[in-house]
């Protein structure tokens, strides 16, 4: 008779939680620089000063300075987040990829209990 016994694990088993937690904290790190980083120096830009006042900023100033935070964090941080959603589909695709292996062990288990349920049942 068969020897019952349980699904060793699959790479994809021991590597699927680091793809799915790097997602989440790429994408929860790109949200945090947004709320902080970001929506501070935009409201500080565009809300307390006059377009005159901005056009007028001299080389140097903070207002130059708040321009190119606005302008260079958003060029590395969708990628950062596409990466953080990319890594987190990566996640559970190698997740679902630990199916079959499951189902294939399912059927030998059943294989060898089968005899055992039909004498049983009669």
């Amino acid at each position: 008779m068969n020897e019952v016994r349980p699904p060793e694990p699959t790479w994809q088993m021991k590597v699927y939680p680091l793809f799915t937690a790097l997602g989440w904290v790429l994408i929860i790190v790109s949200l945090i620089i947004g709320v902080f980083v970001l929506a501070p120096t935009a409201a500080d830009y565009w809300g307390g000063n006059a377009k005159a006042v901005r056009d007028a900023a001299d080389a140097g100033s903070s207002l130059i300075g708040q321009l190119g935070t606005l302008a260079a964090t958003p060029r590395w941080l969708l990628p950062l987040t596409f990466l953080g959603v990319a890594a987190f589909m990566v996640g559970i695709a190698l997740e679902f990829s630990t199916i079959p292996p499951i189902l294939k062990n399912r059927g030998w288990v059943m294989s060898a209990c089968f005899p055992l349920i039909v004498k049983l049942g009669e």
